[in-house]
C-alpha cells in the first residue's frame, strides 16, 4: 500500500504545475525599442518586436500597427530562471510553493505600454505614439 501511495505521489508531480509557473512563462521578454524610429522599415520593426497586437490598413495605403509592450520586461534568461525556480519549488514542496509563488508573480507584473505605429504606403514609419 505504501509503495502505491509513493508511486502515485511521484507520478502526480508532473501534473503539479501551478499558476506561478504559467504566469512566469507568459511574461513578455524585453524588446529592443531602439528600432522604433521615424523612417524605419516596417519589416525590420516587426522582425524585432514581433507581430503587432492589432494591424489595420489606413486610407493612404499605409498601416497602423498596435503593440502592447512591457518596457521593463526581463530577459529570456530571467524568464527561464523564474520558470525553473517555480517548478523546482513546486516539486520540492509538493505544490505548496503556489501559496507564495502566485502572489509573488502577481506583485511583479508590469503594466504594458501601448505603442501605435503609423506607416506610409512605402512601409516606412512616419509617426508613433506611446500610451501608458
Amino acid at each position: 500500500m505504501r509503495r502505491h501511495v509513493t508511486l502515485m505521489l511521484v507520478c502526480s508531480l508532473g501534473f503539479v504545475q501551478g499558476c506561478s509557473v504559467m504566469m512566469a512563462g507568459k511574461k513578455q521578454v524585453r524588446k529592443d525599442l531602439s528600432v522604433v524610429r521615424v523612417g524605419g522599415d516596417r519589416d525590420d520593426i516587426v522582425q524585432v518586436l514581433g507581430g503587432p497586437y492589432m494591424s489595420m490598413r489606413t486610407d493612404d495605403g499605409g498601416y497602423k500597427d498596435v503593440y502592447k509592450i512591457v518596457e521593463n520586461a526581463g530577459t529570456a534568461e530571467t524568464k527561464t530562471l523564474a520558470i525553473v525556480g517555480h517548478t523546482a519549488m513546486d516539486v520540492v514542496t509538493l505544490g505548496l510553493w503556489e501559496i507564495a509563488g502566485t502572489p509573488l508573480e502577481l506583485a511583479t507584473q508590469e503594466e504594458a505600454t501601448t505603442f501605435i505605429l503609423y506607416y506610409d504606403s512605402n512601409n516606412k514609419l512616419k509617426s508613433y505614439e506611446a500610451i501608458k
